[in-house]
């Protein structure tokens, strides 16, 4: 059956989240968050489209944006070649990284831009990672934090600025705009499917006996595919604390 063609919005304003396939980690480390702010910039500037917040998370990413010259699906495409193609060199993967199909939100008046703004702000608060919006690197939002890529002004779409909206973000943001319910978990046989096909070896012990880099690439590897570390150290008997420095290298 088709696919029901997206409703395009009144204002050209839509709220996209983008996100792994199978919900799989998109981002293990700042290097790889790097590179898609560049992709993005990149995207920016040939797409023409005008972008107002983000935030990298480790398994999707939010964004509010405008069209410009280019629809949605050509802007992501654009995104999407540049860092899927980076990822898979850098991780010796092939194939897919993100969903098919990004969501989307249409976003029509200046209410529903503020509330989807702090949602998208509130994102890294909500997961635990830290306790205000702005002591997340990933997180650019309009006026009010220092972004990587290029933001553009919110002045047409809202009255706040400056402290009273960096005050109006960091209040806890009661509704769910394309709300992420996390990875689903593996069950140990899946997760030893994929440790085969990781490691070349049926005997996934042997991993933790490898030389380190080669180890710590399985490693890095395995979380990618979202090998919980508690599953990891269960199925190879690699230590956990081994594989937490892994993770955060």
């Amino acid at each position: 059956m088709p696919r029901a063609a997206r409703k395009k919005s009144r204002s050209g304003i839509y709220h996209v989240m983008i996100k792994g396939a199978d919900s799989r980690m998109i981002f293990t480390d700042d290097e790889d968050c790097r590179h898609f702010l560049k992709a993005l910039s990149r995207a920016k500037e040939k797409s023409g489209f005008f972008l107002y917040a983000y935030c990298l998370m480790d398994n999707h990413v939010h964004m509010l944006i405008k069209e410009g010259e280019e629809p949605l699906e050509v802007i992501f495409k654009r995104i999407g070649s540049s860092y899927v193609y980076y990822f898979n060199w850098k991780y010796e993967l092939h194939g897919h990284l993100f969903q098919d199909r990004f969501r989307s939100e249409r976003v029509e008046d200046y209410v529903y831009f503020l509330d989807v703004l702090r949602y998208i702000c509130q994102n890294p608060v909500k997961a635990g990672i830290c306790r205000k919006p702005f002591d997340y690197p990933w997180l650019g939002c309009s006026g009010i934090s220092d972004a990587i890529v290029p933001l553009d002004s919110i002045t047409e779409l809202s009255d706040l600025s400056g402290k009273d909206l960096r005050d109006f973000v960091s209040k806890a943001c009661h509704e769910d705009h394309l709300e992420d319910n996390g990875p689903k978990r593996l069950t140990d046989r899946e997760a030893l499917d994929l440790l085969y096909k990781i490691s070349g070896t049926r005997i996934t012990r042997d991993i933790g006996r490898w030389k380190a880099g080669d180890r710590d690439m399985a490693i890095k590897t395995a979380l990618h595919s979202r090998i919980s570390i508690r599953q990891l150290s269960r199925l190879t008997g690699i230590s956990k604390s081994v594989i937490e420095r892994v993770a955060k290298s």
